[in-house]
């Protein structure tokens, strides 16, 4: 074939028409994603199921074909409840998974796609988390980074590629009585008890241990826990997410009450170490308001900052929600919140947290 009827070939491909199938029932997409450059674990159609499985919220798998091929996909998690609304996001609890297509004719097919099933499902809106903005008009939400670190051939490069204080705060920690572990369902227990306390001090409810069981149960091998433990008890732990080149980090914390003892120093160095050793890439630290605490705690280790768009698919009229927690309409119950005895957190933040995103 000619170079120009080659181009030709693919403009005519290019106007065909792109269709979208909607289902409740997970798709294969496994060999698109794996092909898609920009596809992540975040992505895959199994995220619904833990959904379902965890909190009861259905999911709906958007498959755009252009001539029988897969050129896009979208899955949206409906959540619905009496006191918070309605509404449809990709995906809840995760920085970016919306919206991955071929091309615009696809990205456009498929934007109005879930326009159109939030229309059908009277949802107050419907949130695209991208990596990139979809298109200029829509509202964005653009006051979160992702934080990603490109990682070094080794865990020797990587020891010498952290500023000089960090190193000095990790050896600072390594004279700690300290015990550090990786593994999977042995350590959902210290896990859990760090996580709920950890977001009991934020003001945030917690997730329940069965949707981390169900995440156990549903990615298995790409799951990875990390606990720091001092005299037998757990000081800081993790819950990672490891799937091609990337480590993915969208949950971690540490008991504050023993910060100075420098728990979640160890076990940030611990999980570097771990991925520099295994020849990744790219060392993903999840999501933080540029210049909070956590940001400023992710870009000493080198991460650099990355920027997040949000998009609001509204109805017409409406405006975009502000769901900052520090809005008007989140500080008094974040504030209270953080004054729960963590048993009460446990208890119910899960009826909570599993209707919000």
């Amino acid at each position: 074939m000619t170079s120009q009827s080659q181009s030709a070939s693919e403009s005519q491909s290019q106007r065909a028409t792109v269709v979208v199938e909607a289902s409740t029932d997970r798709p294969d997409w496994d060999a698109y994603l794996a092909r898609h450059d920009q596809a992540t674990i975040y992505h895959d159609g199994r995220w619904g199921e833990v959904m379902k499985a965890s909190y009861g919220n259905a999911a709906f798998y958007l498959t755009a074909r252009r001539g029988g091929r897969i050129v896009g996909v979208l899955q949206l998690i409906w959540q619905k409840s009496a006191l918070w609304g309605s509404h449809l996001c990709s995906m809840p609890y995760f920085d970016a998974s919306g919206i991955l297509a071929d091309d615009e004719q696809a990205r456009q097919v498929l934007l109005d796609s879930a326009r159109q099933l939030g229309e059908r499902h009277a949802t107050e809106w419907v949130e695209l988390r991208q990596m990139s903005p979809l298109n200029d008009s829509l509202p964005a939400r653009d006051d979160k980074v992702t934080m990603l670190l490109q990682l070094p051939a080794d865990a020797e490069a990587m020891w010498q590629q952290l500023k000089t204080k960090v190193r000095t705060k990790v050896r600072k920690a390594e004279k700690e009585d300290f015990s550090i572990a990786h593994g999977r369902e042995e350590l959902l227990g210290d896990f859990c008890d760090i996580y709920i306390r950890a977001m009991r001090d934020l003001g945030s409810p917690p997730h329940s241990r069965r949707f981390f069981r169900s995440i156990l149960d549903a990615f298995g091998q790409d799951v990875l826990l990390f606990s720091v433990r001092s005299a037998g008890k757990p000081l800081a732990a993790s819950l990672a997410l490891v799937r091609g080149r990337y480590f993915h980090v969208p949950w971690s914390g540490s008991d504050t009450r023993f910060r100075q003892k420098g728990a979640n120093r160890m076990l940030y160095w611990s999980m570097l170490k771990y991925a520099a050793e295994e020849g990744l890439s790219t060392f993903d630290f999840g999501r933080s308001t540029v210049d909070s605490g956590t940001y400023e705690f992710k870009k000493e280790w080198g991460a650099d900052p990355v920027r997040l768009y949000w998009h609001f698919l509204m109805p017409e009229g409406k405006p975009m929600p502000d769901l900052r927690p520090d809005s008007p309409r989140y500080r008094f119950m974040v504030a209270c919140w953080k004054k729960l005895p963590v048993w009460m957190a446990r208890a119910i933040g899960p009826r909570i947290i599993g209707k919000l995103s």
